[in-house]
């Protein structure tokens, strides 16, 4: 841990009340919050080389969080030597985001890192503005996704290139703002009162971008955390809130029952009619492992499109709403890294979703990390239906969070 000097505890508060800012204006701004996160990441850099020169046993001192670094420097790795590789190709923007996504997770390493040892020298105030910054940011998003729906694009975006990104940022950062709320008010009224408006919002939200897998997954992440976080409130409260989650989520589901009822339809017809939502999903991952090449670093994204264009003509019936979306990634997190980046690839990705997951359950520490539970399991689930870490806006909220995540309060301030 680092020493707790007065200087050290000022930059790192700082540090993150910036991170928080930076994560809470991702939906309203581009530019901002990725300038925010390479100030900060150069911070933890140059205090983490300095401390390492002094003492370079604190880079081996806990082990969870260096398996934990070590497999953000992997993935890093997998994506920027890939992205060097294959420099030369037409689908610049793939090259380009999983590039900055590789640059993105190395510096993750040094931040995650730097928290976690100045984890213990967070000052409350600076806790509660965070807090404030994020829920502002929430509601904020809210307000402006609402007013910018239109009759072309029902669906709301935001700041991303796409709803569904927009809905995985939303659920994100509302459970980073809960994890905070949690620990700064613990069980308080504030702290129920906080974790109920942010619930709402989020719930909204996602209904706003009609994402699915969001539907589903965003009260099961709530209920959940509230059971393991609120199970010291009187009983009645706990069923209280247990029903509103649940009424919430079933309100949800009423108002985009039209877009999940199609589901089921879409599986109906796959047999005679695949050129639907389900049915381009279920090309694009037959099409996908047919161009997987099991070699150590992959291939390039004409390879690629080469081998799954011409699977999906000859043995999809041409289905063209997969031939429009393979263009971009496979809507899947395990398949796309395995069919471009190769088995370095995909080895490097199961060792960020194992390590993140030994770090967040790890018993040595008496599961003190156990925040990050909530921010790595929306990843993994979601990345089963869709590409979540192809995406450098993506990438920079999910290791922000996990940053923010880490910070105890157990002083007196």
């Amino acid at each position: 841990m680092l020493k707790e000097t007065r200087n050290n505890a000022i930059i790192f508060n700082l540090c993150f009340f910036a991170l928080a800012c930076s994560v809470s204006l991702d939906l309203l701004v581009k530019g901002y919050p990725e300038k925010i996160f390479y100030l900060v990441s150069y911070v933890a850099v140059t205090y983490i080389i300095l401390n390492a020169y002094k003492n370079p046993k604190i880079l081996v001192s806990d082990k969870p969080l260096m398996l934990l670094c070590i497999s953000l420097i992997f993935f890093s790795a997998s994506k920027l030597i890939w992205a060097e590789l294959f420099k030369n190709t037409d689908f610049i923007d793939i090259r380009d985001n999983y590039h900055t996504v590789g640059k993105r997770f190395l510096l993750a390493a040094f931040v995650l890192f730097y928290f976690y040892q100045c984890r213990r020298m967070l000052n409350k105030n600076v806790l509660k503005v965070s807090i404030a910054a994020l829920f502002i940011g929430l509601i904020m998003a809210l307000w402006l996704g609402y007013l910018s729906r239109t009759e072309l694009e029902p669906r709301v975006k935001w700041t991303t290139d796409a709803a569904t990104t927009g809905a995985y940022l939303a659920v994100f950062i509302s459970m980073i703002s809960i994890i905070l709320i949690r620990k700064c008010f613990q069980s308080s009224v504030l702290s129920l009162l906080m974790f109920l408006g942010t619930f709402l919002a989020s719930m909204i939200m996602v209904l706003l971008t009609e994402t699915r897998a969001a539907i589903f997954l965003t009260p099961v992440l709530y209920l959940a955390f509230f059971l393991a976080y609120y199970r010291d409130v009187n009983k009645k409260i706990q069923a209280l809130f247990t029903v509103i989650i649940f009424t919430g989520a079933a309100t949800v589901l009423y108002f985009s029952w039209d877009r999940i009822s199609q589901i089921q339809t879409d599986i109906a017809e796959y047999h005679t009619n695949n050129d639907t939502s389900v049915g381009a999903r279920l090309s694009i991952w037959k099409s996908g492992w047919y161009s997987s090449q099991f070699n150590l670093l992959g291939q390039s994204t004409d390879k690629r499109y080469q081998k799954v264009e011409e699977y999906i003509r000859q043995h999809e019936r041409g289905n063209l709403e997969a031939m429009r979306n393979v263009a971009y990634h496979l809507h899947n997190d395990m398949l796309e890294t395995l069919s471009l980046q190769g088995m370095f690839g995909l080895f490097s990705l199961l060792c960020f979703y194992l390590f993140c997951l030994y770090f967040s359950l790890n018993r040595k520490n008496a599961f003190e990390n156990s925040g990050t539970l909530f921010v790595i399991c929306p990843v993994i689930v979601f990345g089963f239906t869709d590409v979540v870490l192809i995406q450098s806006n993506t990438a920079l909220v999910v290791v922000t969070s996990l940053a923010l995540s880490l910070p105890l309060l157990k002083r007196s301030y």
